[in-house]
């Protein structure tokens, strides 16, 4: 069968269009649950009358289906470099296999795994794969979809990196609406672009059936509509009404998972997944807005240094000689002993650092690892369900955890001991 492709010839690489499919075959859930799961989610968060915890759980498993979705453009990317070689050079193909590469102590080339932006890969990434077809990829970022995934994409850091400046409260169903039509739009788009070479996608962003006897595209849910005006009254006023809010929420998302059933054949469903990530990132916010609260506290006694690392900051001087700032996300083990050491050292005047040898310590780490195996599977593996005894197993290493902060600095962490009592 002849397929059209974006230039208009009828030219299509059997080939290449053979490798896709074979990929397509193996790693279809890839690519589809995580915005399964967001669709699905997006109805509870209407049926809940725009419940702001679950329309923050939809943002996080929108955008966890965008990452999910350029690890597997990627990989057939790599898939199709290997059938075409000369088509990309070496920088590139590393940029794919998310690799850098560089020299150690004995002058031996290692690789590490490389730091990037998910912005520079929304276009890097889909852009690298046209390439090799002969084609580009051109994100327009004044677009009204770009918009929409730059929003999102905001959300999503406000709430595992949370601030008083930005909080993320009074989330909706608008929002969460949004995070999901975002992430329609872009996957369209880059479709559009690598047709046919996208197995499945077209199925997966189907049009959808809407109330009445038209049919909606994509995207239909905020399309050509005016977000609401939110009242700040249910914004937080103080760095302690931030704590329980991502505490109770994390809470509340357990409490839905391990109370709600399962999916056929699995003893796990969208809920446990949804609240795995949940729990992970109430970790994160919960070390970033304890640390921002002791930061303005007593500012004077943190060094320039340990400012920066507990705000996630880089600094440096560039070629003009002005300062520049940038984000600086850590390694998830790195931060969770770091910031209580940095914390109890200032704030109690101790020497304090979480024991992650410990038998709680294996599995938080066992349970993140789970996460990653969620939010970035990659192509060729099972796409990892969460059991509600693999939640129940972490949720238990996370509260052992802030046990072990409520002991080992009980200044810096007053407030957990209130959390873990109520």
């Amino acid at each position: 069968m002849k397929v059209l492709t974006p230039n208009g010839s009828e030219e299509v690489d059997e080939e290449l269009h053979q490798i896709a499919y074979e990929e397509a075959i193996k790693n279809r859930e890839l690519a589809l649950v995580h915005l399964r799961d967001a669709r699905n989610l997006l109805y509870a968060v209407a049926e809940l009358k725009g419940n702001s915890t679950l329309a923050r759980a939809t943002v996080l498993m929108a955008t966890a289906a965008l990452e999910t979705n350029l690890t597997y453009i990627a990989y057939i990317a790599q898939r199709f470099a290997e059938a075409r070689p000369n088509k990309l050079s070496l920088p590139q193909l590393d940029f794919l296999r998310g690799i850098d590469r560089q020299i150690d102590d004995n002058g031996r080339q290692v690789e590490r795994r490389a730091r990037q932006r998910l912005s520079e890969r929304m276009v890097n990434v889909p852009d690298l794969f046209a390439r090799i077809l002969g084609r580009r990829y051109v994100r327009d970022p004044k677009s009204a979809a770009a918009k929409k995934m730059d929003r999102t994409i905001e959300r999503r850091d406000a709430i595992v990196h949370p601030r008083l400046d930005r909080d993320v409260s009074n989330l909706g169903w608008w929002e969460a609406a949004e995070a999901v039509d975002a992430v329609e739009l872009y996957l369209a788009s880059v479709d559009r672009c690598l047709h046919p070479y996208l197995i499945g996608y077209g199925t997966m962003l189907i049009t959808i059936k809407g109330p009445t006897k038209h049919d909606l595209g994509i995207a239909h849910r905020t399309h050509g509509k005016k977000a609401p005006k939110r009242k700040n009254s249910a914004r937080p006023s103080s760095f302690s009404e931030l704590l329980v809010r991502d505490w109770t929420d994390s809470k509340f998302m357990e409490m839905i998972a391990l109370g709600h059933g399962t999916d056929v054949g699995s003893d796990g469903s969208m809920l446990t997944r949804a609240a795995l990530v949940f729990l992970y990132a109430m970790i994160d916010a919960q070390l970033s807005i304890v640390s921002q609260w002791k930061i303005q506290q007593n500012p004077a006694a943190f060094q320039a240094a340990e400012v920066l690392f507990l705000n996630e900051v880089a600094a440096g001087v560039g070629h003009d000689g002005e300062v520049w700032l940038d984000s600086d996300q850590h390694p998830f083990k790195k931060r969770i002993k770091a910031v209580p050491a940095i914390l109890s050292r200032v704030v109690d005047g101790k020497e304090f650092t979480p024991d992650l040898g410990s038998d709680w310590g294996r599995k938080i780490l066992e349970g993140y690892a789970l996460r990653n195996r969620v939010v970035h599977s990659s192509p060729g593996e099972t796409m990892p369900s969460v059991s509600k005894a693999e939640l129940t197993a972490a949720v238990n290493a996370v509260r052992s955890y802030f046990v072990e902060l409520a002991n080992g600095a009980p200044k810096a962490f007053e407030h957990v001991k209130i959390l873990l009592n109520d």
